[in-house]
Formats: structure tokens, C-alpha cells, sequence
């Protein structure tokens, strides 16, 4: 898959919905292709993402599914499937805190895009209109959850 190829795919992840062509591109290319084995371990619950790992290409960076599916583990417990145009470890990419959930490769290969942290600050502040969208997740999520606890 080349950059306009994985450009096209992040117009419709909920994330970066609505930003223009240029800085999907730009997005696109700052991160790689990465491909795991059926049932890789892909992220760790508890993971730090503090320090060196943070400035490493395969340190701490957010998914985005291209092909294939994993199960996303929360204390053990199976919490989730996801499947293409699906991401994960956004949250520890913005906030640096550990892993939330261990996110494990399905049954046959998982293709994602992958977007390190030190990347993902340094397009940010190329261009901050990609925090929009982002807040905009966020806050979507914080609602429903307030709204379930109601």
C-alpha cells in the first residue's frame, strides 16, 4: 500500500475525518506498514510509553487496521473485535500514560498502519487541524460514557 493508498484509508477513520488531502498525505507518510503473525501480541496492558520507547519506530504508536482483526483484552476479558478502518493505542499516543487494554492479531495476518508518538507530535505541530477531529472523538466518547453512567 503506498501513501495515497493509506491517505485514502485514514479519510474515514473518525480521527482525522474532515482534514485536507495534504495532511492526510502528510499523516500517511509519517508512519509505516506493519504486519503481525496470527495471535502477536501487538499492545500490552500496562506498557509503559515514557522514555526511549517513545522515539522508537516500533515504540509506542497508534494502529490502524488495513487488514485482518484483533481482539482487544481489557483485565483479561475479551472487550472487542476490530477490524479494518478500526485503530487502537490513540490513547497512549496523545496522553503518554501506559496501555489500557492488550490488543492481540486475529486469526490470520494483521496489517495496520502504524503512527509513532514522536511522529504524531511532530505533525501536530506542523499542523494543529488535526486536533479537531481528535477532540472531537474524545469528547463524543466522554458524552457517551457519561450519558451510560445516567
Amino acid at each position: 500500500m503506498n501513501t495515497d493508498d493509506i491517505a485514502i484509508v485514514l479519510s474515514t477513520v473518525d480521527m482525522f475525518a474532515g482534514l485536507s488531502p495534504k495532511v492526510l498525505k502528510r499523516l500517511a507518510e509519517s508512519g509505516r506498514v506493519m504486519e503481525a503473525p496470527p495471535g502477536a501480541e501487538i499492545v500490552h496492558a500496562g506498557e509503559p510509553v515514557s522514555g526511549f520507547r517513545a522515539f522508537s519506530p516500533e515504540g509506542v504508536e497508534m494502529h490502524v487496521i488495513l487488514t485482518g482483526t484483533a481482539t482487544v483484552r481489557v483485565n483479561g476479558q475479551v472487550a472487542g473485535t476490530l477490524s479494518a478502518d478500526d485503530y487502537f493505542g490513540e490513547l497512549a499516543l496523545i496522553d503518554g500514560k501506559p496501555r489500557s487494554a492488550d490488543v492481540v492479531a486475529g486469526d490470520s495476518t494483521l496489517t495496520t498502519w502504524a503512527l509513532p508518538k514522536w511522529e504524531f507530535e511532530s505533525v501536530v505541530k506542523e499542523h494543529p487541524e488535526v486536533l479537531l477531529p481528535i477532540l472531537r472523538v474524545v469528547v463524543a466518547r466522554l458524552r457517551r460514557a457519561e450519558a451510560a453512567a445516567h
